[in-house]
């Protein structure tokens, strides 16, 4: 998956506090706790110290039990040392603690995740501005965020093809997320053809011109080639429509309507943001008529054909 920038450094951070987090539940509320397995004089200090630690949580828990009010606990910078220290022994002592808190992170933002796309479900299926693909009536929505210049986009395609072909009961949504308009001119250019082909000329004609541009660009890409704006011009005209660009490659559509296909674009860039979407291409496999979290399949990044008919399959409710 292409990105603009990078989460990592963050994912670690929350997994940090996770698990920090619960090390210190344990330190302090553990019954018996492993935590300092080794006989050395060092471990039986610290083992002391959290004895200590203990014994002062529970005569504040007593005080305050007795007066009827919770208690206010104020941690000192020997007791967050003596945590974060415990913190550390018990990782290294317990590392499929740090694994399962990790698990449990990326499960709660997959829900959370999921969940804003199911709820954003009628901008996401919505099909006057946004070139689709398939029956009216299908089951199942395959939707795509993609850029025309993205290299995982473009290997992506045959697969995306293939799913098509073999699941007529499926309806393709492509949302152009033209996070490459500042490297090359062909991003917008490519996503405000493919617009303006599908609100003239209807789905058949849009896909067709879409498969095409893929396909070019990803040759060329492989080929380490440069895909300009006359060899763009060059697949318009001969797909016929001659009155898009000329044979260098410059707009003759007017500038009214150039501007209304670019409101169209920075309308799936928002929509990519409010979803925290920053690379392509995302894949959303959902429920076209009954939307819910438990089979809709989120898949940033270029999917095999197995991966995808299994969300396509999930998505049916099989």
């Amino acid at each position: 998956m292409e990105n603009k920038q990078s989460t990592k450094k963050q994912t670690l951070i929350h997994i940090a506090l996770v698990v920090g987090g619960f090390v210190a539940g344990s330190v302090i509320w553990g019954n018996g706790s492993n935590i300092m397995n080794s006989n050395d004089s060092a471990n039986e200090s610290v083992k002391k110290q959290q004895i200590e630690l203990a014994n002062r949580f529970n005569a504040l828990a007593q005080t305050a039990n007795q007066v009827n009010k919770p208690a206010g606990l104020v941690l000192t910078e020997q007791d967050k040392d003596l945590i974060g220290k415990t913190a550390a022994q018990y990782l290294i002592e317990h590392p499929e603690n740090l694994v399962e808190a990790g698990k449990r992170l990326e499960a709660n933002r997959d829900g959370e995740k999921t969940s804003d796309v199911v709820n954003t479900k009628d901008v996401l299926l919505e099909t006057k501005f946004t070139p689709n693909y398939g029956p009216d009536n299908a089951d199942v929505a395959v939707i795509e965020f993609f850029d025309y210049m993205c290299h995982f986009c473009q290997q992506s395609s045959p697969v995306l093809e293939k799913a098509i072909a073999e699941n007529k009961n499926v309806r393709t949504f492509f949302k152009d997320f033209t996070i490459f308009a500042d490297r090359t001119p062909i991003s917008g250019m490519g996503a405000k053809i493919g617009l303006y082909i599908f609100n003239k000329y209807g789905q058949e004609k849009y896909y067709e011109f879409h498969n095409k541009l893929m396909s070019e660009a990803g040759r060329a890409m492989k080929d380490r080639k440069d895909y300009t704006p006359s060899n763009l011009a060059a697949l318009v005209n001969g797909l016929g429509y001659k009155e898009i660009l000329d044979q260098q490659g410059n707009f003759l559509l007017t500038v009214e309507m150039r501007d209304q296909l670019q409101n169209v674009l920075d309308a799936n860039m928002m929509l990519a943001d409010k979803l925290n979407y920053s690379g392509t291409p995302v894949f959303i496999v959902m429920n076209m008529k009954n939307p819910q979290n438990k089979t809709t399949t989120i898949m940033p990044g270029a999917p095999d054909f197995y991966r995808l008919q299994q969300a396509i399959d999930k998505a049916k409710g099989n």
